[in-house]
C-alpha cells in the first residue's frame, strides 16, 4: 500500500497557485472584497473549522472582518452543537480548550437516584461533571458524597446547612469532581440535522469550493455580504443526508470503523454533474451529506476532495525546531511561512502547518479500499469450502449485516451467478460517493425515504460508540 501522507503544505500559497486550483480571485467570498494590506486583510481560514481538528487552512478566501464574523456567528454555534461528538474524541486543535458535552447521567444505585435529574458535562477524559453540586448519601454506611464541578466548589458546599446537619449526627463527607462511578449509562442528545450543524457543514463546502477557485456568483445565494443563510428551510433544501445508494458502498459504510485506515476521519468532495455543483462533507465517519452549492454552475468540471485524520496522533516536533538561520529558512520555505516576521513567529507557524500536514490522507487511499473489499468478496464467494476460514467467515458476516442494514444483495447475487464478478471487474471505483454521469448520488440519495435516512445515521452514531469501545456506557439520543 502507498504512502497515506501527502507532504504538501495544507496552507495554499496565493502567490503560488497550485495546478489543481482555478485562478484565484483575491477577494473575500463573503463580502467580496479585495483584499489589500490596510482595510481588508486576509484571514488564515480553517476551512473544516478548528472545533473538529481541522487541518486545512487557506488565508485568500476570506478577510479578516468576515472570518471573525463566522467565526462567532457560525462556527461557535456549530462547535456547541457537535460536542456530543468531539466531546469523545482527540481532536487536533491548534487552539482553545477540548469539547465537553451536555449529557444525562442513569445509574442503578438507588442513592443516586438524585443525579438522574440534574445536568452533567461529559469530558473527553470521560470524566462526567454535575452542573451543580449535589450529594449522594449512604445513610447505612452513614457516608455523604458530594459531587461537584471541582473539588474546591465540593468543599465549598461541605459547608452547606444540609451537610453540616449530617455531620453533627455522625456522618463521614466524602468529595469527587466526578460522578462517572455512579453512571451505569450516559445519554448524549445530538441533532444531527441542527441548523447549527447544518450552517457548519455550508461554510466548510463553501470554503472548500473558494478554496479551488469556484466563483463567488456560484455561490451567492448561500449567503449575504455580513453571513450565512440563517434560514432553516433553505438549509434543509440545499443538504442532502448521504446514504450509500449501491452495493458497492453498502458493503464499504457497514462496520467502516473495521476497515477504514485512520477511523474515525473527515472527507471533503467538491465535484460537478452538468450544471449542477455540490460538495460531499463527511465529518468522524458519522455526519455525511451533500451540499447542493449550484444549479447553474457553468464553469470546468470538477472533481476535488480533501481527507483527513479526525484524531491526535504522535508528532515529532522536534524534527521541525530550526537550530540555525539556514534551518529557519529552508522550513519557511518548505511550508510556505512568510519571512517578513520574527524568528519566534516563523518557527510557531512552522511547528503548526508541519502538525496540520501530517494529519493529511491520500483519497485515492479510500477507492483502493472500495475496489478492494468488493473484490476480495467476489472471492470468498466462489470458495468451495468458504467457511471453513476465519477470515471469510468475517466477510461474509459483514455483507450479512450490510444486507440486514442496508440491504446488500452483492454476496446474493455472486454467489447465484459468478458471472457477476465481471460487473465488479469493469465498475468505475471513482464514482464513490459522487455518481456517473448519468445519475449522481446526491439526486439519487434525495429519493431515499426519511425513515431509511434516520436508522442509517442512527447506525453510524452507534458505529463510532462501538470503535471507541463505549456503547454499553453511553447511547446517543437523536434529534
Amino acid at each position: 500500500m502507498k504512502a497515506l501522507y501527502d507532504n504538501t503544505p495544507l496552507r495554499p500559497n496565493p502567490s503560488q497557485p497550485r495546478k489543481d486550483r482555478q485562478p484565484v480571485t483575491a477577494s473575500c467570498y463573503l463580502c467580496s472584497k479585495t483584499f489589500n494590506n490596510s482595510d481588508v486583510l486576509r484571514h488564515g481560514e480553517h476551512v473544516l473549522q478548528n472545533a473538529i481538528g481541522g487541518a486545512l487552512i487557506c488565508d485568500d478566501i476570506l478577510c479578516e472582518a468576515c472570518g471573525g464574523r463566522l467565526g462567532t456567528s457560525v462556527d461557535g454555534a456549530f462547535a456547541e452543537a457537535i460536542a456530543p461528538l468531539t466531546a469523545l474524541l482527540q481532536t487536533p486543535r491548534d487552539r482553545g480548550s477540548q469539547a465537553q458535552a451536555k449529557v444525562q447521567l442513569r445509574t442503578s444505585d438507588p442513592n443516586a437516584k438524585e443525579l438522574e435529574s440534574i445536568g452533567f458535562l461529559l469530558k473527553n477524559d470521560f470524566t462526567v461533571v454535575p452542573t451543580r453540586p449535589v450529594m449522594v448519601p449512604d445513610h447505612s454506611a452513614k457516608v455523604a458524597r458530594i459531587v461537584a464541578s471541582s473539588l474546591q466548589q465540593a468543599n465549598q458546599f461541605k459547608r452547606s446547612r444540609p451537610i453540616q446537619d449530617l455531620l453533627t449526627r455522625g456522618y463521614t463527607v466524602e468529595v469527587s469532581d466526578n460522578a462517572a462511578a455512579y453512571a451505569e449509562r450516559l445519554l448524549l442528545t445530538a441533532r444531527p440535522g441542527a441548523p447549527e450543524i447544518l450552517r457548519g457543514i455550508l461554510k466548510i463546502a463553501i470554503g472548500f469550493a473558494s478554496l479551488h477557485g469556484v466563483q463567488r456568483r456560484y455561490l451567492a445565494h448561500l449567503m449575504s455580504h455580513t453571513d450565512l443563510t440563517t434560514s432553516p428551510s433553505q438549509l434543509r433544501s440545499l443538504i442532502i443526508p448521504y446514504y450509500p445508494v449501491d452495493d458497492v458502498e453498502r458493503l464499504f459504510e457497514t462496520e467502516k470503523h473495521v476497515h477504514e485506515d485512520w477511523y474515525p476521519t473527515h472527507h471533503v468532495y467538491l465535484f460537478s454533474h452538468g450544471r449542477d455543483l455540490y460538495c460531499y462533507v463527511e465529518l468522524f465517519g458519522v455526519l455525511q451529506n451533500y451540499v447542493h452549492l449550484s444549479d447553474a454552475y457553468d464553469g470546468p468540471q470538477l472533481i476535488e476532495k480533501f481527507v483527513q485524520k479526525a484524531e491526535k496522533w504522535h508528532f515529532n516536533e522536534n524534527a521541525f525546531i530550526a537550530r540555525s538561520p539556514s534551518d529557519l529558512d529552508i522550513l519557511a520555505k518548505e511550508f510556505g511561512v512568510p519571512q517578513n516576521q520574527t524568528w519566534e513567529q516563523i518557527q510557531a507557524q512552522v511547528l503548526h502547518r508541519a502538525a496540520s500536514r501530517s494529519y493529511r490522507l491520500e483519497p485515492d487511499e479510500t477507492i483502493e479500499k472500495v475496489q478492494a473489499l468488493a473484490l476480495l468478496l467476489a472471492q470468498y464467494a466462489r470458495l468451495p469450502n468458504p467457511e471453513g476460514f476465519e477470515c471469510v467467515r468475517e466477510m461474509f458476516a459483514k455483507a450479512e449485516a450490510a444486507k440486514t442494514q442496508l440491504g446488500l444483495r452483492l454476496l446474493d447475487d455472486l454467489k447465484a451467478n459468478p458471472l457477476h464478478v465481471v460487473n465488479l471487474l469493469n465498475k468505475n471505483y471513482s464514482e464513490f460517493r459522487i455518481g456517473n454521469p448519468r445519475a449522481s448520488r446526491p439526486a439519487q440519495a434525495f429519493q431515499v425515504s426519511a425513515p431509511d435516512v434516520e436508522r442509517y445515521v442512527s447506525y453510524k452514531f452507534y458505529e463510532l460508540l462501538r470503535a471507541k469501545g463505549r456503547e454499553a456506557e453511553l447511547e446517543y439520543q437523536l434529534l
